[in-house]
């Protein structure tokens, strides 16, 4: 019985081994999360919400599940924050499709929202948005809150009462900042708004313009997080809601 016991013991030490291995390399690939796909359609422009290519790309649904609040805290949390373990739960989903044609990248996003917030005209109102960030490492865990000093991120940033979306960098929180080279603001969008829903394309060439920018290339997968505003209830810089990271791979 004992070396029954003793021999059980064994494979249930092997097989939680072999399991936690598994998990580190998929962690170390980039496999975390929900995996988004941005399929290969040659020609496809995404910019169209109705280019036959969007029947090519699969939707995935991303949980916005949790919340932060650092600016009605007064950044009482201070720069160590990390987001990665804090925050409020929250229960948001966005819709989520990739594309590319080999020279441009293409996301596009469906979110229901029950306000349409496209026009900042005062100090008390605030524009809905939408960001995503990937490491400059392409690969790891950050901290989710735009990332630290020695793990930056780039973030793709929309937002309704922009001309077009902005090319941002990060090494922390507090050191948010547009992009401040002209090569690195070179994305383009769609947004419509219907029935209580945003339809959302951003497009960006998938080589880097500059330092500033990460480059999406064909057969690698990345990092990737979501955030997102809701103006109507005074979301805005550090107050948002924001899912945990996920996976992006270009085909």
């Amino acid at each position: 019985m004992r070396d029954a016991i003793r021999t059980w013991s064994m494979k249930f030490v092997f097989v939680a081994a072999l399991a936690v291995a598994i998990a580190g390399t998929l962690a170390m690939a980039g496999m975390m999360g929900i995996t988004i796909t941005a399929a290969y359609v040659s020609g496809a422009n995404g910019l169209n919400p109705s280019d036959a290519g969007w029947s090519k790309a699969t939707e995935v649904s991303i949980p916005i599940n949790r919340f932060i609040d650092y600016v009605e805290g007064g950044g009482t949390m201070g720069g160590m924050m990390d987001c990665n373990t804090m925050g409020g739960s929250l229960s948001r989903t966005l819709k989520v499709k990739a594309l590319h044609n080999g020279s441009t990248i293409y996301f596009r996003y469906t979110l229901s929202d029950a306000t349409q917030n496209a026009a900042v005209t005062d100090t008390d109102l605030f524009g809905d948005a939408i960001a995503l960030e990937i490491p400059y490492s392409r690969t790891g865990t950050p901290p989710i809150c735009m990332g630290s000093q020695t793990a930056p991120v780039n973030i793709i940033f929309w937002r309704g009462d922009l001309a077009a979306p902005q090319n941002i960098v990060a090494g922390g929180i507090g050191t948010v900042q547009v992009s401040p080279d002209s090569a690195s603001q070179n994305l383009s969008r769609y947004q419509a708004y219907s029935k209580g829903v945003w339809t959302v394309i951003v497009a960006r060439p998938m080589t880097a313009a500059s330092s500033n920018q990460i480059a999406f290339t064909r057969g690698l997968s990345y990092s990737i997080a979501f955030a997102n505003w809701n103006g109507s209830n005074t979301e805005r810089n550090g107050r948002k809601g924001f899912s945990s990271w996920h996976t992006l791979a270009v085909q």
